[in-house]
């Protein structure tokens, strides 16, 4: 593993390493990592991880394949040449690459064009764009608002209007 001049630690391409990866700063992986990451700062990846967990403040992903559950603590950009095999944690996503897993959002998902999803998703609010392949069970977990609560209302305020 090597430090940039910016502090950011970088895995070259060709660079394969075998067990977990941990920093307190930014991790920019054009290699393949097999165990877990576990950083502070950005994850941006045009390699491959292959683990059980890859926790993170933020992802950029632009290429690769990521074989882990991840957790992010803020943003996940996850783009059209990016596969991920697993579980995702985050508060923010943007999704235009392929996903297989529960995707958790406690905040706002977007889903572009480009983007397979296939798994469960549980979000506050979401926007999928025209083109997206989605075979997912939808919840939208962290909403105020509850769809049940809607009908149920309406549904009594008919009822009171019939008798």
């Amino acid at each position: 593993m090597q430090e940039n001049d910016s502090g950011r630690s970088y895995i070259p391409k060709g660079m394969k390493i075998y067990g977990n990866v941990q920093s307190d700063g930014d991790l920019f992986i054009e290699g393949e990592v097999d165990g877990d990451v576990d950083i502070d700062g950005t994850l941006e990846l045009a390699g491959a991880v292959r683990g059980r967990k890859l926790k993170v403040g933020r992802v950029e992903l632009a290429e690769g394949t990521i074989e882990s559950d991840i957790e992010c603590l803020d943003y996940i950009s996850i783009g059209p040449g990016v596969t991920i095999i697993g579980d995702i944690k985050a508060k923010n996503a943007d999704v235009n690459g392929a996903v297989k897993g529960t995707i958790d959002v406690t905040e706002n998902m977007a889903v572009g064009s480009t983007a397979v999803i296939s798994g469960e998703v549980h979000t506050k609010t979401i926007n999928v764009d025209l083109g997206a392949v989605c075979d997912i069970d939808l919840k939208k977990g962290y909403s105020d608002e509850r769809a049940s609560a809607f009908f149920d209302e309406y549904l009594g305020s008919r009822a009171e209007a019939a008798e």
